[in-house]
C-alpha cells in the first residue's frame, strides 16, 4: 500500500507545476522553461545520488538505452509535441487525447510486462478512467470542437501521450536493475542533452538564456519547479512504479488532476463544480479500488 502512495503523492506533486509554470509561461518559451527545468533538475538528482547511490550511478547498456528513451522522448520529446499540439488545435482537444494515457499504459504492460488484468481491476480502471474525465471536462466536449480538430495537432497530442505511456513501461522495466534516484537522474540528464540538441538543430527553436540568468525571480521559480513537481514528483513516482504494476501506477497518476483541482481552487481562484467534486470523491474512491485490486497481481 506504501508503494501506492508513493505513486499517487508523487503525481500529486505534479500538479504544483501550474503554479510555477504559469507564470513563466507569460515572460519565457516553453522550451526555454522545459530546458532550465531539466538543468536544475539534472543538478539537484545529481547531488543526491552521489550521496544516496554513488556506486550504482553506472548502469548496464540496456539500461542506459531504457535511460536514454525515457529522457529523450518521454522527459524532453513528449512535452515537446504536447505543447505543439496547442498551437494546431484546441487545448481541450489536445488534454481529451491525452487521457488515452492510461489505456495505452494498461494495454502495453500487459502485452509486455505480461501483468495480469483481473475483473475487479477493469471495473475500477473504467470508474477511474470515466471519473477523470469528467473532472477534466465538467460540462463535456463539443463535437464541434472535435469536428475542427486539426489532424495535425491532434497527431501531435496523440504521439506524445504514446511516448509517456511507452516510457512508463520502459521505466518499470529499468528499474528492476536500478534504484528510482539514478533512473531520475539519468531522465532529466539525457533529457537535458535532448533538449540542447534539439535547440541546436531546429533554428525556430530557441533557449533564452541571458534573460533568464539576470531575473532572479525566475531563476528561483525555475529552482522550485524542478525541485517539487520535478525531481520530488518523480523521485517519488519511480519509487512507488518499482513495486506497483504500471498499468496500476498509470491509474494511481490520476491523483494528479485531483491535486491539480485543489491547487487552481486555492491559489488560482478556479473555484470546483458540484459535479467535479463528485467526479473527484469518485476518482478517489476508484483509485483506493485500484491499489487494493492490485494485491492479487
Amino acid at each position: 500500500m506504501w508503494n501506492a502512495l508513493y505513486v499517487i503523492l508523487g503525481a500529486g506533486l505534479w500538479a504544483t507545476d501550474t503554479l510555477f509554470r504559469h507564470p513563466l509561461s507569460r515572460e519565457l518559451s516553453a522550451v526555454t522553461i522545459v530546458f532550465y527545468e531539466h538543468v536544475f533538475a539534472a543538478a539537484i538528482s545529481l547531488i543526491w545520488v552521489l550521496k544516496s547511490a554513488r556506486k550504482e550511478i553506472f548502469l548496464g547498456w540496456r539500461e542506459m538505452l531504457g535511460a536514454a528513451f525515457i529522457g529523450f522522448c518521454g522527459s524532453a520529446l513528449a512535452t515537446i509535441l504536447f505543447t505543439m499540439s496547442f498551437q494546431f488545435v484546441n487545448p481541450t482537444v489536445s488534454i481529451l487525447v491525452q487521457k488515452v494515457q492510461p489505456i495505452l499504459v494498461i494495454f502495453l504492460s500487459s502485452l509486455f510486462l505480461s501483468e495480469k488484468i483481473s475483473a475487479s481491476f477493469m471495473i475500477w480502471a473504467s470508474l477511474a478512467f470515466f471519473s477523470a474525465f469528467v473532472v477534466s471536462f465538467p460540462n463535456g466536449v463539443a463535437l464541434t470542437q472535435l469536428r475542427s480538430a486539426a489532424s495535425l495537432g491532434a497527431l501531435l497530442a496523440l504521439t506524445a501521450a504514446f511516448l509517456w505511456s511507452v516510457s512508463t513501461v520502459v521505466g518499470k522495466v529499468v528499474l528492476r536493475k536500478c534504484n528510482e534516484s539514478v533512473l531520475s537522474f539519468w531522465r532529466f540528464s539525457f533529457g537535458l542533452l535532448s533538449l540542447y540538441l534539439i535547440s541546436k538543430r531546429f533554428d525556430q527553436v530557441q533557449i533564452e538564456m541571458p534573460f533568464v540568468l539576470t531575473e532572479h525571480s525566475v531563476l528561483r521559480s525555475l529552482f522550485f519547479m524542478a525541485l517539487i513537481p520535478g525531481f520530488l514528483g518523480v523521485i517519488l513516482y519511480y519509487r512507488g512504479l518499482k513495486k506497483v504494476p504500471a498499468s496500476v501506477a498509470t491509474l494511481l497518476e490520476l491523483s494528479f488532476p485531483l491535486s491539480a483541482l485543489w491547487i487552481n481552487s486555492h491559489f488560482l481562484g478556479l473555484h470546483l463544480s458540484q459535479i467535479q467534486m463528485f467526479a473527484a470523491g469518485a476518482l478517489l474512491v476508484s483509485m483506493v479500488g485500484v491499489s487494493l485490486s492490485s494485491r492479487s497481481h
